[in-house]
Order: C-alpha cells, then structure tokens, then sequence
C-alpha cells in the first residue's frame, strides 16, 4: 500500500512540474521599453500603454540598491507593485534587476573594490570580478528567485552584472582605475559572467533568461564565449537579446552582436531586441526606414520578441502597425524534438555515437555538427539515408546538427553526454 501511495505520489508530482513549465512559454510579440521603476508612483508599468491590446508585457527594472538597502534586508514592495499593475491589464512583466551604478554602497564597506566610470558618465560600480561582489550578488538573486521563482506573470528575467550601466554588456570607456591597471582579461570578464549566469538559473529554472551583447573593452571575446557558456547551460530557456537595436546599429555598428542574434534566433526559442530609439522623435537614428523598418528586421531574422519605447506604442501613426506585427514563427528555431518530417537523430542525448536519417527526398546531403559558439566540429556529404557519426570526441554539451541538400536546411539541437 505504501508503494502505491508513493507512486500515485511520484506520478502527481510529475504532473505538476509538467503543468508548472507550461505556464512559462518564450515571451514574444511588443513589450513596452517603459521607464525603470523608483519608487511609489514612479513605476514601469504604464496604465495608457498596458491598456493597449497590442501590447503583451511590460519591461520592469528595478535598482539593486532599492531592493537590498541594507545587507540580508530584502523588500520586494516594488517589484510587488508592478506585478500586481500587470495583472491588472493581463500584461506580462520582464524582470531587470539594475546593477553596475545601483549598486548598493554598504557593498563597499565588506571591501569590495571600485571601479569609478569617468566615460560615458562618472559613476561608481563594483569591480564585476570581485570575489566578495559576486558572492553577495549571487547571494540577492537566490533570495529574488526564491520570492518570484513561482510567478507566472514574470516570464522573462534578465541576467545582469556590474557592468557600465548595469543591464547592457558594456564596461566604462575610461575609468579609475584604469580597465589595464585594474587587472581586466576576457577571462575575468567572462568568469564573472558564469557566476552570473549560475546563479540566475538556479533561482529561476523555469524562466526565459537573456542578456544583452556589446563588446566589452573593445573585444567580442567575451560577448561569444557568454553566448556559448549561457546557451549550454541553461539551454531552451536562454536566448540572446540586442538593446540599442536598430538596423544602423546592427548592421554597421555592432555587427558580431548582430551575429548573435541570428545565431540566438536559430538556436533558441527566445531571441529578443530592445529598440534604441523612439521612432516618433528620433525615426533617422533607426537609418533608412526608421522604426518600421527596424522591427521588420527583427521579424526577418526570426526575433519574435521586441522591446519598444512608449512614445511609439501611444503613437497613432504605429496602432495598427504593432497590431499587424506577426513573427516569422517555425521558421528559423531549431526543432528540439528527436525527429522532423524528414530527418531523425537518435539518441539523444547521444553518449558514443549518433545516428542520422534523412529521407529518400533528402539525399544527396551534406550533414554538419556546430558548436553553440557557432564553430563547425564535423561535415561530411553523405550519399545515402542513414548515417553514424562518433561522438567520442566531442566534449559534454550542446551540438547543432545540420542537413542541407541545397534546397531545404533541418537543425536540431542534441546533447551529448558522460
């Protein structure tokens, strides 16, 4: 009897997860750009935007400093607050936790070091590879997930860090210390990154989780190897996001971040961009085109997910333009499933070896394995429909595996492990 009660007890549970990961599907569609949340009356979720039926979300950002005013002393009113304004329209929240200049300062007094910005603008962060930083940063997002790790109305989180302006990937242009005096490497940078990455994915483990790509300290090292080590770790649930997105910027300005977002778009559920300017008062930013044309690069590259400034969500001009706006969905996201119509990997996750079917269709075609970073591992053109590939080599982690007979391409995403 026992037994059985443990089993009915195992198969409830399984259920519930089952049920509980449901309620968090890829945030998609306009999210308001809205302004950060201060304090009492001073919040993101603005009642003339939420009223839109466009609109399915509402960006939150919230200081650290406000949250955590004293060490271990957590108040969650405004985030509480914003969540409740949300429900009210039936919007959906996507949750930053400002870091970098909203610092909390009794974060100085356990001797964490500082790293004081002079360019763009002087402000004070911590140094973002700090021991005693990351452990008490770690710290306040276990205690964040612990309070809203449930919350279905928050669906997606931010990963942030002490960074230039807290949310973006960015470091100081000039500070004192100097980045070269202060010690900086890639390799710090993209340590402390882990740390952050770790800690957002254990509070929250079935959120979406991003981060916005810039380079850092005029490198694309560490934005890659962030991309990389996220995309491994947390897996579907991750996705890349683009702020200061226009197609100027994209293009011309950040092009191996652009990369990023193509490469997120492909391998990921989620992919999103944050729009860098207001279409009704600065349109010639966005480059020829203006904002229109910024959100049309978005839905052709298979980023369903954009970040737009209120002015243009109230703005007439773009009702029904945000009304029509539909992303290009199942064309572009890797098929996570084991099979497609015509094409099977098995296993997966694969431990020695892995097996490919294409269909009669298909061949001749050419099979390719991919790292997450975007590097090809494995290609070979393979005359007939079953094909073995040896994973023995291949470190435990993510893969790509791509068919191509030149006139359809199929990737899935498979696993291989230990």
């Amino acid at each position: 009897m026992r037994t059985f009660v443990y089993l009915i007890f195992i198969l409830l549970l399984s259920v519930s997860l089952q049920s509980n990961a449901q309620n968090y599907p890829p945030p998609t569609g306009v999210y308001c750009s809205c302004g950060p949340t201060m304090g009492t009356g001073n919040g993101s979720v603005d009642p003339s935007v939420a009223a839109k039926p466009f609109v399915k979300g509402i960006l939150v950002r919230v200081p650290w400093n406000l949250l955590e005013p004293t060490d271990n002393n957590f108040t969650w009113t405004l985030i509480d607050g914003q969540i409740t304004a949300a429900k009210k329209y039936g919007k959906k929240i996507s949750l930053g936790i400002g870091n970098g200049p909203a610092v909390p300062n009794w974060l100085f007094d356990k001797g964490v070091e500082r790293l004081i910005a002079t360019v763009p603008k002087t402000d004070t962060i911590a140094m973002p590879w700090d021991s005693i930083y990351l452990a008490q940063w770690s710290e306040f997002v276990a205690a964040l997930g612990n309070q809203y790790k449930n919350d279905t109305t928050i669906q997606l989180v931010y990963i942030s860090n002490s960074t230039s302006n807290g949310f973006e990937m960015q470091l100081p242009f000039q500070s004192i210390p100097t980045l070269t005096d202060a010690g900086y490497t890639d390799e710090k940078m993209t340590a402390s990154w882990r740390v952050c990455i770790d800690a957002f994915n254990a509070a929250f483990p079935n959120h979406y989780l991003s981060n916005d790509f810039h380079p850092v300290n005029g490198s694309n090292a560490v934005a890659d190897s962030v991309y990389a080590y996220a995309t491994a770790t947390i897996g579907s649930r991750y996705g890349a996001n683009a702020w200061w997105w226009t197609q100027k910027n994209a293009k011309t300005v950040y092009p191996a971040q652009y990369a990023i977002s193509q490469r997120s778009a492909k391998d990921n559920k989620f992919t999103g961009v944050q729009f860098a300017n207001s279409g009704t008062t600065d349109s010639a930013k966005f480059g020829e085109g203006g904002m229109p044309a910024a959100l049309q690069l978005a839905i052709d590259d298979g980023i369903c997910y954009w970040e737009i400034w209120n002015q243009d969500i109230l703005n007439p001009k773009f009702e029904q333009l945000l009304t029509d706006a539909k992303c290009k969905t199942g064309t572009t996201n890797i098929n996570e499933n084991v099979s497609t119509a015509n094409f099977k990997l098995y296993p997966n996750p694969a431990q020695n070896v892995l097996y490919i079917e294409g269909s009669a269709e298909q061949a001749p075609f050419n099979i390719s394995i991919i790292s997450l970073s975007g590097k090809t591992i494995f290609s070979s053109n393979a005359l007939a429909l079953h094909h073995t590939i040896n994973t023995e080599q291949l470190a435990q982690g993510f893969y790509i595996a791509v068919l191509n007979n030149n006139k359809t391409i199929s990737r899935v995403k498979f696993r291989v492990d230990r």
